[in-house]
């Protein structure tokens, strides 16, 4: 059954009011219902996770006695011990920006 106004949490199976958050065990991270501030306004679910792992590194290791993966979020994420003067490094995520609407329209129309 479809619930206009609730967002669907597919991880419970089951819909959830704009503002509350549920955890999305198997997985580590948790979910936020939020309104959009668009016109109409529109239903979104904002993630949160652990983030990308870091680049192997063999002087860091994944610590298995700190690390709990059944925790609730963000308890669950990975901890990494490295032996001293490592550092661990994460791979660059590329960031995309919005295209604003006017020019999406003004790329595919033919000019005269």
């Amino acid at each position: 059954m479809i619930s206009p106004g609730m967002c669907f949490a597919s991880t419970r199976c089951a819909t959830v009011e704009p503002g509350k958050t549920w955890e999305l065990h198997p997985f580590c991270g948790r979910s936020t219902c939020v309104v959009s501030e668009d016109k109409p306004p529109r239903l979104l679910e904002l993630v949160e996770d652990c983030g990308p792992l870091p680049l192997a590194n063999p002087k860091c290791k994944l610590d298995e006695e700190k690390t709990n993966k059944t925790a609730s979020f963000p308890g669950c994420c990975p901890i990494f011990t490295c032996e001293e003067g490592a550092k661990l490094e994460y791979p660059e995520i590329p960031t995309v920006a919005p295209v604003p609407e006017d020019s999406a329209d003004a790329s595919t129309t033919p000019k005269a």
